[in-house]
């Protein structure tokens, strides 16, 4: 494969695959090594890649036995969790004003990731797999090896656990609701986007991903591979 075939692979596959690895391991440094090692193991077996597949099949079986070696330490978060860090004390800002808004949506963000952390490993990575990612239910059987009615059951009932677990206590999924964050007050007094102030009870998570990868664009950790 030539330098330029490579780059476009790159191009294609290194964001959602950066960004598959922050959604799937809370911490950030881990998820930068996961999509790294992902990137150089597809880059060693390109030889081996024999058009069986479809080529986005082939990278994403391998980028998932990566994440998941890497998200063995990762755990499932109960309810219970959730309710006791949202009871501690609020939390304060003592940074200065112009970067309060990129602080709010930093933390946001990284609760975001949290709650995606009420599903266990496999479940979490189908469900990204097919919202953040943009896979079809039958690609990502495919890669999970298993069939396409688990990964449809799975995917549902993930999205349901986690919107459930965001509204009890997220401001963007339910601003008029009892939100029991504890950074309500510098969401509520930072100069967020029309695209946030927006978001109602029903809001699609999908949109919210979109939203925050826009926000917080994550790097492309692939590149140095090949240059």
């Amino acid at each position: 494969m030539t330098d330029e075939e490579k780059n476009d692979l790159v191009e294609q596959f290194g964001g959602k695959i950066s960004r598959l690895s922050h959604r799937m391991i809370l911490d950030s440094e881990l998820a930068k090594e996961a999509a790294q090692e992902a990137w150089f193991e597809i880059l060693k077996s390109l030889n081996h890649f024999n058009n069986d597949s479809n080529i986005s099949t082939w990278i994403y079986t391998i980028t998932k036995r990566t994440i998941l070696r890497y998200a063995k330490s990762e755990r499932t978060i109960k309810a219970a969790e959730f309710d006791e860090h949202f009871n501690h004390e609020p939390i304060d800002y003592k940074g200065t004003e112009e970067n309060k808004e990129q602080w709010v949506k930093e933390k946001c963000d990284y609760c975001l990731t949290a709650f995606c952390h009420c599903l266990s490993n496999e479940a979490r990575l189908i469900f990204l797999f097919r919202d953040l990612a943009e896979l079809n239910d039958s690609e990502i059987a495919s890669i999970m090896e298993i069939k396409v009615e688990n990964v449809r059951k799975i995917a549902s009932r993930s999205k349901e656990k986690v919107k459930r677990f965001m509204h009890k206590d997220c401001i963007l999924i339910n601003p008029n609701g009892n939100c029991r964050c504890r950074i309500q007050k510098q969401i509520q007094t930072v100069d967020l986007s029309t695209e946030y102030k927006k978001l109602k009870k029903g809001v699609s998570l999908v949109d919210l991903f979109k939203k925050f990868e826009k926000d917080l664009p994550r790097k492309n950790y692939w590149k140095k591979y090949i240059q």
